[in-house]
């Protein structure tokens, strides 16, 4: 049946009633007349029942005339039942009986009753569910807060069959397919939920406007959806507050129907059935899902970046006998998508024949193996000071909340597939991404491929028998560094909390620490017959900060590791007698910042120069003889003044006042008002803790010009002797 109510018409009734009201509010009407004294009020309805939601409107007589400047009342119970307006409207509230009282001065109040009613429950003749439909999405994946999932289709209590979909972004369509067995208009009632959050106020969900953010298109006609919203609600995260919105008498053809919903926002609503009202023998039609082939194997590349790690290249190899022309490859060919937890989609730059290294070959005109160059698509949102940053798929890291540190994410890896409308020739088949589907998701054995290591040699470690600790390590040291001319200066990087354990690569890529041995840093050290200059990474099990007490300490203490470093540094150094040991420079970020500080303390003269990057060694817990040692050292300090983890405040801004105060004439101190950077083709910015972006991609250049008032950003120049210098590394150079 349709969903219209009937409508019903009532009688008209007045009352009389005398007695105290409560608040009230003003009523007026087209006409006055003088009152006879205590003259009665009379009110009438024009309906004396209504439903939840709908209105009455109530007018005041005496003697037959309409009166003005009466007051109305609900009281009691009542105002739970109905509102009163200024002008007479009634709104009904909740179900019950409500007594409306009027009253003016002069008069008799006059009351009259009104009995609202639940709204009636309409069973819908069919139900249409969303999750068996059929799905597109341009981006070729279902993604959601970097969460990565093979469909749309979600498991929700509440929701009709115990389903609905989500994950619903710009171009995505859903399609519902059902027969008719008769023409004809019916209602159809769309359950829909927002998932707008509103972050800045708990998280809540905020209300969504329809025309905004979807279409709706019934057999390729589009449905008016002016004025239609979803509610939000107050309810943290809370993506299935269903509601329902109805459009009505929407155009139904015999046979096959098409209804086609469409993101047009950047994300759209959750969306669970469409309730069908009208008996016209409706049925949904599930449609066939083909058969998907599986074929070949991938390998992703992994390269160094200031935010760390991040995935440029995938490639795949089709196996034996599945060939695919050279002019077949083009960019929009594929859908391209990192999985798992840390997953996105990708964007090709380039597609092309690789060779068994993995490289482009430009002569193959046919081949098994095609090359995806993947672009980096960072995106950083600053919230009020907090800057999130949001990796879209590149970064293969995943940050473990409850060890605070990275690992490798376990889940992640790739899955290529044909675009929609995309179709090639593979072998003898042809391809496509509907009738004859096909996919790759197989990682070959060594699916993870690191050619920013390639000079770094193996991993090592050291352990010190008497704590019981060990430490693991990589250095940089190339053949021609060897085979130079004369010894070579050392470079050492300590890194940051995030990048302890036993996996040296992690503390390598966490924080770009492979720059240190790329042709910008290391030309500062070719000179006199040397080819550069070695730099070693040490890594921690734990932390640099561990006192011994359990986990990171303060940084108020000793560390327990900072005797069993200087042994792990030196035990190196012996191995190498390439190792120039008058120029060992110490430096590292945060955690390793400390370090360096607890370091240049505890071994001062062994060490040539200092870089410590914001530095976690609370100035509260550095001594005046820890000043008096420092002074005369070679520091240059670099922070970001909005450095929410480690406060330059309370840590290097004090530090470095008071080295200038005792006469320190070689510290500097390289001072950032936030931290941006460019490793994405577009500058993004980061958490202001990231400072280490700018040393390690040598953009230290200028030092304080009061250290009385420490200001960001610096403004000086360095001058180490008679030179200028061109910045940090330089200035490491000459000493």
């Amino acid at each position: 049946m349709k969903r219209n109510r009937a409508k019903i018409l009532f009688l008209a009734s007045s009352l009389m009633f005398t007695g105290l009201s409560l608040t009230i509010t003003s009523c007026n009407t087209t006409e006055s007349s003088t009152p006879a004294t205590n003259a009665s009020l009379t009110l009438t309805l024009d309906k004396t029942e209504i439903y939840v939601g709908e209105t009455a409107t109530v007018s005041v007589t005496s003697d037959g005339k309409a009166v003005t400047g009466c007051t109305f009342v609900v009281e009691g119970d009542s105002a739970k039942i109905v509102s009163v307006s200024e002008d007479g409207q009634v709104k009904g509230l909740a179900a019950g009986t409500a007594t409306i009282k009027a009253r003016k001065a002069g008069y008799t109040a006059g009351t009259c009753t009104i009995t609202v009613k639940e709204v009636p429950v309409v069973e819908p003749d069919a139900v249409l569910e969303f999750e068996n439909g059929s799905f597109y999405n341009p981006s070729g994946e279902w993604n959601s807060g970097g969460t990565v999932v093979e469909s749309p289709i979600e498991t929700s209590e509440g929701s009709s069959g115990g389903k609905s979909i989500g994950y619903q972004s710009k171009g995505v369509t859903t399609t519902i397919e059902f027969t008719a067995a008769k023409a004809g208009t019916v209602d159809l009632g769309f359950v829909m939920a927002s998932t707008l959050m509103d972050w800045m106020n708990g998280m809540t969900m905020q209300e969504m406007s329809i025309p905004d953010t979807i279409t709706i298109k019934v057999n390729n006609t589009a449905l008016d959806l002016a004025g239609l919203t979803l509610p939000g609600s107050d309810q943290m995260m809370f993506y299935t507050n269903w509601s329902e919105f109805t459009i009505q008498d929407v155009a139904i053809v015999e046979g096959k129907n098409a209804i086609v919903v469409e993101t047009i926002a950047d994300q759209g609503p959750n969306m669970d059935c469409i309730r069908v009202y009208g008996d016209l023998g409706i049925e949904q039609v599930t449609p066939e899902v083909a058969e998907t082939t599986n074929l070949g194997t991938y390998t992703y590349y992994v390269g160094g970046y200031e935010w760390g790690p991040g995935v440029y290249k995938v490639v795949v190899d089709l196996g034996t006998g599945n060939t695919v022309s050279a002019s077949d490859l083009k960019t929009d060919l594929f859908n391209v998508r990192a999985t798992g937890s840390q997953g996105g989609s990708r964007t090709v730059q380039d597609i092309y024949l690789a060779n068994e290294e993995g490289e482009k070959d430009t002569t193959a005109t046919s081949g098994t193996r095609i090359g995806f160059d993947l672009e980096m698509n960072i995106t950083s949102q600053n919230y009020g000071g907090w800057v999130m940053t949001s990796y879209n798929g590149a970064s293969p890291f995943s940050y473990d909340m409850t060890t605070s540190k990275n690992t490798w994410a376990s889940d992640y890896g790739y899955s290529i597939s044909l675009a929609a409308g995309k179709s090639l020739k593979i072998g003898e088949t042809t391809y496509d991404a509907t009738s004859k589907p096909m996919t790759i998701k197989d990682a070959s054995e060594e699916e993870r491929v690191i050619p920013c290591l390639a000079d770094w040699g193996e991993a090592k470690s050291y352990t010190n028998p008497e704590k019981n600790q060990t430490l693991t390590y990589k250095a940089y040291e190339t053949e021609e560094l060897k085979a130079d001319d004369g010894k070579n200066p050392l470079i050492i990087w300590l890194h940051g909390a995030g990048e302890g354990g036993t996996d040296i690569d992690i503390a390598l890529l966490g924080n770009d620490v492979t720059n240190l041995g790329e042709e910008k840093i290391q030309s500062y050290f070719k000179k006199d017959g040397k080819e550069g200059a070695y730099v070693l990474a040490v890594q921690t099990p734990t932390f640099w900060m561990d006192n011994g007490q359990g986990g990171q300490g303060d940084g108020a203490g000793e560390s327990i590791y900072t005797e069993t470093l200087m042994e792990t540094i030196e035990s190196y150094v012996a191995s190498n007698s390439d190792i120039d040991t008058e120029h060992i420079y110490l430096g590292g970020c945060s955690n390793g910042g400390f370090m360096t500080m607890q370091m240049a303390m505890s071994y001062n003269d062994y060490f040539a120069a200092y870089y410590p990057v914001c530095e976690a060694k609370p100035d509260a817990n550095i001594t005046d003889e820890n000043i008096a040692t420092l002074k005369d050292s070679a520091i240059w300090f670099t922070a970001a003044a909005n450095d929410t983890t480690v406060n330059p405040e309370q840590y290097t801004n004090a530090t470095y006042k008071r080295l200038m105060a005792a006469g320190a004439s070689d510290v500097h101190y390289s001072f950032f008002e936030n931290v941006k950077g460019s490793d994405s083709g577009k500058e993004v910015e980061y958490m202001g803790h990231y400072s280490w972006i700018y040393t390690l991609k040598d953009e230290c250049t200028l030092d304080q010009k009061d250290p009385n008032n420490i200001a960001a950003p610096s403004t000086e120049k360095v001058t180490y002797g008679d030179k200028e210098v061109s910045g940090l590394w330089e200035w490491i150079s000459l000493h």
